[in-house]
């Protein structure tokens, strides 16, 4: 029997292909890196490189190497100058001093050395960090700096403008130990006495305004017990100069515990000039905690080309409040699945094209038809919530058929997708009249009143709502629908924040009851959430993410080291492109192994690189000796591959085995519906979890809900047993994703940056005249909720 299996790159072995190393030198590696290492152990395991095993010890060498050694190498030479690697520790100790060579010999092994020193470095450095060594990292970090610019670590941070500063104005600083920091409190007179010359004092505060320095402030919220959410905010301060810094500097932005020695997380910041000049930068990212809690953690922005250019920010775990240990879970019941018959009307039992509803609408089924309690529902993505809505709609139409239904979508994409869906179905069949109100469109006030159910995006309806006293259509609303409640805590959750409360202010006020009905994924603290909405026990149904119709099989693709360390690593490139390239192999293999056959959807984060996936993969069948691998159709149809953004995905309709479309973050979720309709979303593949954010100008991760919601595409219905998501992630950001993919969701209030603007809105419309009104307000609030809680 011939067996097939598929290569994959390990970790260790793309550094190797990156930085164009030999083999042995892994394996030399492997041997002689630790986690603590002296400089003179650094210089000798580089010399041991296989890069240089072509160096041989002359003896007419002799003489010059142990002058060299006296006199420009700080370093100890094990094996001294008759040994090869002696000779090559000289070498490099010499190419950092700036030395000179006489022996013409000597002359080329210099030369040979130097050509692949800053590329061994730079190795070596990406080797420490993907192994969490935090002091190694910084120390490696530091040679390779070391190595590009000919200054030793332990110069004085100015020589690095040496071409302006004399080398006695340097020297006399580092006799006298003037540091950065020392340098930087000093007035220029103090300086010039310092180094003895009255004009050098102007000179080195001039240049020290040049060298570039970051302040680090951050604030942190927990998401779990284990996961904390860090905002890092980077404010440069120093004179941006083209001649000295270019069109960019890099940061290595580091979290570490020192007490364990080990990094949490690693990102590579890009300052542009631009910003430099303009607003304090933020950064987003996540690092896990755990228990005991360590006293803190440090987070250090480290230059990538700058020798001693460090900001420091140590975050305290003192008084850090953490949630609930426990999440508390709706059980799905073992119940018979309830006939469609159960609604015990001809007319909506004809609106549905199935003979029975799934096991979560069999639960909540009596309390959405047959009470008008609040409902909160949590579930997966595909678990028929939108059905479940209906039929608290129907609910509404028999017992108060003059009352308004609102339904809250969070992007015009889903408001499209009801009014497409329902104008089709629920709203022709029964008989009632339907509006949009979206930023494209804005009905009339005619509309308004006559309509019995009204589709809104979040900012319409605040626009709408906040003159209530005056909109008689405002204070008809019987029914509220809530969809994708759980991104309260995203960008436009402030907005989805106020209107909620407006109306449950509104409801108290005219004292005519508003039923709500909120949607969402799995929460781990839908109790808070339900307590705002007004959610008694009875309507709180929180399930599992787990429980799906169609169960979802999760892959996270990951390469493991070569033999250097036991850790599993993600996709570990620092480039975006490049790192995006490097998951289409994988990408392709995990189609062969999980979906060969059948339908396939892939997310990724540009158009652009929609391209560059769909020929890849094209490429690959192709290299398989299956050309024809993707085509379902006669070939003179031409349909093998179909690849779309997600406005022409709206629209497409064909039978292909492989649809591949890319999508911008804010398209995510009409997508999804869409490939239902197509039937596109057997097996789903995400191919990297960012995309370009145009406001900050740098790739910024996928929300994790908008991960979950692409997620969800997977598994249909209708034709599938099982779902499966293959998810290819850059290797910082994989435990994170890990961790989310089996845990709830737990959703935050954001209002408070925006709370006074919202506010002043409400003073301009009258609800508040005083400070008391202001108060009562609040109370009304998710964050009044989340602060007592807390």
């Amino acid at each position: 029997m011939k067996k097939v299996a598929t290569f994959t790159v390990q970790s260790l072995v793309a550094l190797q292909a990156i930085f164009i190393f030999q083999y042995s030198s892994v394996e030399t590696y492997n041997e002689m890196l630790r986690r603590h290492m002296n400089d003179s152990e650094v210089v000798e395991m580089v010399a041991h490189s296989s890069e240089f095993e072509n160096i041989v010890v002359r003896d007419e060498e002799q003489n010059e190497l142990e002058e060299l050694a006296r006199t420009s190498c700080p370093l100890e030479i094990r094996g001294g100058p008759s040994n090869k690697h002696g000779k090559i520790s000289i070498l490099v100790q010499l190419y950092i001093s700036r030395g000179s060579i006489d022996t013409f010999s000597l002359v080329s092994d210099a030369a040979y050395i130097s050509a692949s020193l800053a590329r061994i470095m730079r190795a070596l450095f990406e080797i420490c960090l993907r192994k969490g060594w935090c002091e190694m990292s910084k120390f490696m970090l530091e040679y390779c700096k070391a190595v590009d610019r000919q200054i030793w670590p332990h110069q004085h941070a100015l020589r690095q403008f040496d071409r302006d500063l004399s080398a006695e104005i340097l020297r006399k600083l580092e006799e006298r130990g003037a540091d950065l920091d020392r340098l930087h409190e000093m007035e220029e007179k103090d300086i010039g006495a310092l180094i003895r010359y009255a004009p050098g004092g102007r000179l080195v505060k001039q240049y020290l305004g040049y060298f570039p320095w970051i302040h680090l402030s951050a604030t942190v919220s927990p998401i779990t017990r284990t996961v904390l959410k860090v905002d890092l905010v980077i404010t440069p301060d120093f004179t941006w100069k083209d001649r000295f810094h270019g069109n960019a500097l890099r940061w290595w932005i580091i979290v570490e515990d020192s007490e364990t020695d080990h990094i949490y997380h690693s990102e590579l910041f890009t300052l542009t000039k631009r910003m430099a000049r303009g607003e304090p930068q933020k950064l987003s990212f996540t690092v896990p905690i755990f228990e005991p809690h360590p006293p803190q953690y440090f987070i250090r922005a480290v230059s990538d080309s700058w020798l001693q250019a460090e900001a420091f920010y140590c975050i305290s775990f003192q008084n850090l409040p953490l949630p609930q240990a426990r999440t508390s879970h709706t059980e799905l019941l073992d119940l018979k699945p309830l006939p469609v018959t159960a609604l015990g009307n001809n007319i909506y039992e004809a609106l549905y094209n199935f003979s029975h509803f799934n096991p979560i609408q069999t639960q909540i089924f009596h309390v959405l038809y047959h009470t008008d309690n609040n409902v909160l529902l949590g579930a997966p993505t595909g678990s028929g919530k939108t059905i479940s809505a209906e039929l608290a709609m129907l609910r509404l139409f028999n017992t108060q058929p003059d009352m308004k239904v609102i339904y809250i979508a969070p992007l015009k994409a889903i408001v499209r997708e009801r009014m497409t869906d329902w104008k089709n179905g629920l709203v022709s069949q029964l008989g009632k009249k339907m509006v949009e109100m979206t930023g494209d469109y804005t009905p009339d006030l005619m509309a308004l009143l006559s309509a019995d159910i009204i589709i809104s995006t979040p900012e319409k309806w605040d626009g709408i709502s906040r003159n209530w006293h005056t909109r008689s259509y405002v204070t008809k609303v019987g029914l509220m629908i809530l969809d994708e409640i759980h991104l309260l805590g995203a960008d436009r959750g402030p907005i989805l924040e106020v209107i909620v409360s407006r109306m449950r202010y509104i409801s108290s006020q005219t004292e005519r009851a508003v039923r709500f009905i909120g949607l969402s994924t799995a929460l781990a603290n839908a109790g808070d959430l339900a307590d705002w909405l007004g959610v008694g026990e009875v309507g709180l149904f929180n399930f599992k993410p787990s429980v799906r119709p169609v169960p979802l099989e999760v892959h996270i693709q990951a390469s493991g080291y070569a033999s250097i360390g036991e850790v599993t690593a993600g996709y570990p490139g620092k480039f975006y492109c490049p790192r995006m390239n490097s998951m289409n192999k994988p990408a392709y293999a995990a189609i062969c192994t999980h979906s060969p056959t059948k339908p396939v959807l892939i997310f990724v984060s540009s158009r652009r690189q929609t391209r560059l996936t769909a020929l890849d993969l094209i490429q690959f069948a192709a290299s398989d000796e299956h050309p024809r691998q993707f085509l379902n159709l006669p070939e003179e149809d031409l349909q093998m591959v179909l690849v779309c953004t997600s406005t022409l995905a709206w629209g497409v309709n064909l039978p292909a085995h492989l649809v591949i479309i890319k999508v911008r973050q804010s398209h995510v979720w009409s997508l999804g519906f869409q490939a239902n309709l197509l039937f596109m979303n057997q097996s789903l593949k995400k191919n990297g979890t960012e995309y370009y954010d145009g406001k900050s100008k740098r790739y910024v991760d996928f929300p994790i809900t908008d991960i979950l919601q692409m997620m969800g595409r997977a598994g249909r219905p209708q034709y599938d047993q099982h779902g499966k998501a293959v998810i290819l992630v850059h290797e910082p950001k994989k435990s994170f994703y890990k961790k989310f993919l089996y845990e709830p969701f737990p959703v935050e209030s954001s209002l408070r940056d925006q709370l006074h603007n919202h506010f002043n809105a409400e003073i301009v419309s009258g609800t508040i005249c005083h400070k008391e009104d202001a108060v009562h307000y609040l109370t009304w609030t998710y964050l009044f909720r989340r602060l007592v809680c807390a």
